[in-house]
């Protein structure tokens, strides 16, 4: 997707805590500085779409990246198997699922065939309309939605980087969730992560202007633990994902080592690897 400069908006302040002491650590896609707030430990793009390029960015995503690539998408969908898995062994039966971000649905679907009682919120239009095919769905941003139930499951898969504002869409979360009830945090990229540490700016899930919001376990636990959630469960998933070749990604991150040392830089991005993406589930208090 082409971007002019009018779609993107400096940003001098961490969106998680609005922090203005950072340390900018590279430079990634869009000519995005991406910045680590001392405060907080959040990173961030100092460079991220406005309300003009958020619009086109989502305006047709289902088509031209969710199913653009067909191995891409069968890829995915394995994964959504495995995180479903996760998910399920928390749920009672006949539970109430919201999927933030839920995109076509097909997410959702496993829960659906599962028995739960499920529903979406989606900001892109055209996707919006493909799971309402299947779902209760509410189109628009989710923290100024009205919505009318409450659920045992939120479910935020791959979408915590695309929101600028991202504790008014948790703490709607909080306030939407039964009591005893989890949020579902998964397919995240890991700030923390080895790979992200070594390639920098080359990691596979690097920050840019569209994806601007990078996190680490400890600043979405300490914002739960103070809404009364603990964390009760976390997972790394890695060699059980379609993505995972082990011998070759570990030659590829032992050359990038050997190459880092030689020469204080990394070519190349860096391959699926243990720690790259976290899964977290956190539990309401009763």
């Amino acid at each position: 997707m082409e971007f002019q400069d009018s779609d993107f908006t400096p940003v001098d302040a961490c969106p998680w805590c609005g922090a203005r002491s950072a340390e900018y650590m590279y430079t990634s896609r869009h000519a995005s500085r991406v910045a680590r707030c001392v405060a907080c430990g959040v990173w961030y793009s100092a460079r991220q779409l406005n309300a003009a390029g958020l619009r086109k960015f989502w305006s047709d995503y289902l088509n031209e990246d969710h199913r653009a690539d067909g191995d891409a998408l069968r890829k995915r969908n394995a994964m959504y198997a495995i995180d479903y898995a996760y998910a399920v062994q928390f749920l009672p039966e006949k539970a109430a699922v919201l999927d933030v971000g839920c995109a076509d649905g097909l997410f959702l679907d496993f829960f659906h065939k599962a028995g739960h009682s499920c529903c979406g919120v989606e900001f892109g239009h055209a996707a919006a309309l493909e799971a309402a095919k299947k779902y209760r769905v509410w189109e628009g941003v989710f923290p100024d939605l009205q919505i009318d139930a409450f659920f045992d499951m939120l479910l935020f898969r791959g979408v915590l980087q695309y929101f600028q504002e991202p504790q008014k869409y948790l703490r709607k979360a909080v306030e939407l969730l039964k009591p005893g009830g989890y949020i579902y945090i998964t397919a995240q990229p890991n700030m923390d992560s080895f790979c992200h540490t070594l390639y920098k700016e080359k990691y596979n899930q690097a920050l840019s202007a569209t994806d601007f919001v990078g996190y680490t376990k400890k600043p979405l636990a300490s914002f739960f633990s103070g809404h009364g959630l603990r964390l009760a469960g976390e997972a790394y998933f890695y060699e059980e994902t379609p993505y995972a070749d082990v011998p070759r990604d570990i030659a590829r991150v032992s050359a990038a080592l050997e190459e880092k040392a030689r020469s204080g830089v990394v070519a190349g991005s860096s391959p699926p690897f243990w720690g790259n993406m976290m899964t977290l589930m956190f539990q309401k208090n009763v």
